[in-house]
């Protein structure tokens, strides 16, 4: 039998296990997860930054099935280590050598897998232990799918999520069901100063274990690989860069969070600096999920498209800033590597995924990204000028951050792409548009995004669904 026949039959095959999952285990049980009296995989596993050839795969040991009753998953010591290889039944295997789960990473262990194959379903379990003296057992099997190679036009599929919320899980369901082969979660991923209320380390990781934990969000990732960017709610706060000392409050502001402290105060306001540090919001993000060392980045999915995704917090300089050409969000080396790899790229579709906007529009009152006027202005406008001069039809922008969906195309015929928020109840309404800009669609709604490449005909297709899986909206680009 043809072998791509083959993987699809498995790869079906597969995904009808899922589907019994969500019909039938609202929680993994504790049958499949436990593998001494107290020792659980209860935070699931996730697959991240995958290429034709490489892949992570992050495991977190937990002291329950799932999450309690306030949301959390606590972690513990112990060991695992990885089986895996594209066998659906695992007959034939790699193993990996034992990780050791420790309190200062939340618990979790990430294993770096080289030499797979590429446009592949690979298949692995876990298998986990208390301690090197106690016997293991493995857990249910998980899988992911690597990268066409660079030179094959093959078909891909993802999904595109921004603006996490407790209250949209059910989206995931939905998603599950369209078998993308990655999904992309372009930021805010929790909100430490929101629904996770995370004012240190140990709060920020159990943020993670309140959102991630949920059952939909759990299964998804069993068998979908992904790549997670960062934004300002799950690196420190709203709008937040390296330099702010805390959130500026009014001293009539009804919006403080428990645990708040004061230390400066400025007329009516004061100066609330019980949050994550600069580094601390750097290290944690590193530490939930599976990451290479560089949080921007580029990967190809074949002959077909090449993705960047950017990193908006760590290298910018202060929101404060005058407006000019030394006011950066991406930081000088950034900068160059996204224009040099732009350049050198000859892939079908080069497709830009930043956490911010970059053309809009944006609401009047903001100041942090690229589509504020009043914010990094001078550099996005700089950048779609560049784009225009390498006299190009196929790069696309995407982003994360805005709390409705749009495309919106600017006079320089340069079109983007938002996913808008997880749920309908984390919508906000459209601003007006800018000049020089139009949009062909708009609305406050909450969903996810589907991209589509088909190498029969060389076209990429966007897709925009609502939270249960209705498509509002397509734009289709053809060569």
């Amino acid at each position: 039998m043809n072998m791509i026949w083959l993987s699809r039959i498995r790869d079906l095959a597969f995904f009808g296990m899922v589907a019994v999952l969500f019909t039938h285990a609202p929680f993994l049980s504790a049958q499949h997860l436990t593998a001494a009296a107290d020792i659980y995989l209860g935070s699931g596993v996730k697959t991240g930054e995958m290429t034709d050839r490489a892949a992570i795969v992050l495991v977190r040991l937990t002291t329950t099935a799932g999450q309690d009753a306030q949301g959390l998953i606590p972690g513990r010591v112990g060991q695992a280590r990885l089986v895996y290889g594209t066998d659906p039944a695992l007959r034939e295997f790699r193993t990996t050598d034992w990780g050791t789960a420790q309190p200062e990473a939340d618990h979790s262990i990430q294993f770096k897998l080289d030499d797979l194959v590429s446009k592949c379903r690979h298949y692995y379990r876990v298998e986990y232990r208390a301690s090197k003296t106690e016997d293991s057992k493995p857990s249910e099997v998980f899988s992911f799918v690597t990268a066409p190679a660079a030179d094959d036009r093959a078909a891909v599929k993802f999904h595109l999520t921004t603006c996490q919320d407790i209250r949209g899980d059910a989206v995931y369901k939905p998603m599950a069901e369209q078998h993308p082969d990655f999904c992309i979660s372009a930021g805010d991923n929790v909100y430490y100063d929101g629904q996770g209320l995370a004012r240190n380390v140990p709060q920020a990781w159990q943020a993670y274990q309140k959102m991630f934990g949920l059952p939909a969000m759990k299964v998804y990732y069993q068998n979908i690989g992904g790549y997670f960017m960062k934004d300002d709610h799950d690196y420190r706060f709203n709008d937040a860069d390296p330099y702010m000392k805390g959130k500026w409050l009014s001293a009539t502001s009804e919006s403080i969070a428990p645990g708040a402290k004061f230390t400066e105060t400025n007329g009516n306001r004061r100066l609330d600096s019980a949050w994550l540090s600069h580094e601390e919001g750097i290290r944690v993000f590193k530490q939930v999920f599976p990451m290479g060392e560089k949080t921007h980045r580029t990967v190809r999915w074949g002959k077909g498209i090449q993705i960047w995704m950017l990193e908006n917090r760590d290298f910018r300089t202060s929101n404060d800033l005058p407006d000019g050409p030394e006011k950066t969000i991406w930081g000088r080396e950034q900068k160059e590597w996204l224009l040099e790899t732009l350049r050198a790229s000859d892939a079908d579709y080069r497709i830009i995924i930043s956490p911010n906007p970059i053309i809009g529009p944006d609401r009047a009152s903001k100041g942090d990204n690229h589509a504020n006027r009043k914010g990094f202005w001078h550099e996005g406008q700089a950048f779609l000028d560049s784009l225009r001069d390498m006299q190009t039809d196929n790069v696309i922008l995407m982003c994360g951050d805005r709390h409705w969906q749009y495309h919106s195309i600017d006079n320089r015929n340069i079109h983007e792409f938002s996913c808008g928020p997880t749920c309908d109840e984390h919508t906000q309404a459209v601003p007006p548009l800018y000049d020089g800009v139009e949009q062909p669609y708009s609305a406050t709604r909450g969903g996810f995004m589907g991209v589509l490449y088909q190498p029969n005909d060389c076209s990429i297709t966007f897709n925009f669904y609502s939270v249960t899986g209705e498509l509002l909206y397509q734009k289709i680009f053809k060569k």
